[in-house]
């Protein structure tokens, strides 16, 4: 699905890029005939004998059929300036959100509030990538105690998924982020298929305390944090997990324990 994607995107990209390109060569065009208007009327001069429109789109033609290069490189041109803006873009909208990304009292977080260094994922409990980069996580944070890693609850993929965030979000409100820390690993390391009374009884064994579930599945408040996530996840347009969020960049999809570990070291440079 994702390479399908990259395909549609890279198709759009290529038809901007040669419209881009035609662009530029209508320009020359009008250029040339405006020339030849103020040379001839303005100036009162002879009229030089240009080209006409048919022969110099024969021209341009003939040239891009024996360079066909041209195009290419117009489009990595095109491409490059669109990916600078759309990056520039991407930290503007981060920075814009930077308070619910980083100091949302209705996300659970691993070490230090006040951390500079902060990184925040968007997890599903049904994502089997987010489930092996937990690993990958915890490594780190055993490594580098300088992290604020802060969970977003995003359930993407099926009833399911909602359905366990929605414990997993009562359990933060209720219990309180201890108990929310077991229920989590929990979850993260459970490969079988999730149900009401699954998740009901791997809360009860994590040390929940609350008795009913189901009273408090539809309230307002464990609603309002997933429809925050979720709308906080359009914003910037987040459509798969895991995804994170570290510092003012985008990275999407499984990272590696040697891949996130660079790129803290790098931003560590930084500061």
């Amino acid at each position: 699905m994702a390479g399908g994607k990259e395909k549609s995107n890279f198709f759009i990209i290529y038809l901007n890029g040669i419209i881009t390109l035609i662009k530029y060569l209508l320009v020359f065009l009008l250029f040339i005939n405006l020339s030849q208007s103020l040379f001839s009327q303005e100036l009162s001069i002879p009229k030089f004998d240009y080209p006409k429109k048919e022969e110099i789109n024969k021209l341009i033609k003939n040239y891009i059929l024996k360079n066909p290069e041209i195009i290419i490189e117009a489009i990595e041109i095109f491409q490059k300036k669109q990916s600078l803006n759309a990056i520039k873009k991407e930290k503007e909208i981060i920075e814009s959100l930077s308070s619910e990304l980083y100091n949302d009292q209705t996300s659970f977080f691993w070490g230090n509030e006040n951390s500079e260094l902060k990184i925040v994922e968007f997890i599903d409990y049904n994502c089997g990538y987010c489930k092996k980069n937990h690993t990958v996580m915890m490594n780190i944070l055993n490594e580098n105690e300088d992290i604020k890693y802060i969970i977003k609850e995003l359930p993407i993929l099926g009833e399911s998924s909602l359905l366990a965030s929605k414990f997993a979000v009562i359990i933060y409100l209720v219990d309180g982020p201890n108990i929310y820390e077991k229920f989590y690993n929990t979850l993260m390391r459970h490969n079988s298929q999730l149900n009401f009374e699954i998740l009901n009884k791997i809360a009860k064994k994590v040390g929940s305390s609350i008795k009913d579930f189901k009273s408090q599945l539809n309230a307002d408040k464990v609603n309002n944090v997933i429809l925050k996530n979720l709308n906080l996840a359009d914003k910037l347009s987040i459509d798969g997990t895991p995804t994170f969020i570290i510092e003012d960049n985008i990275f999407r999809g499984f990272i590696s324990y040697e891949q996130l570990q660079e790129i803290i070291d790098n931003l560590r440079k930084r500061k």
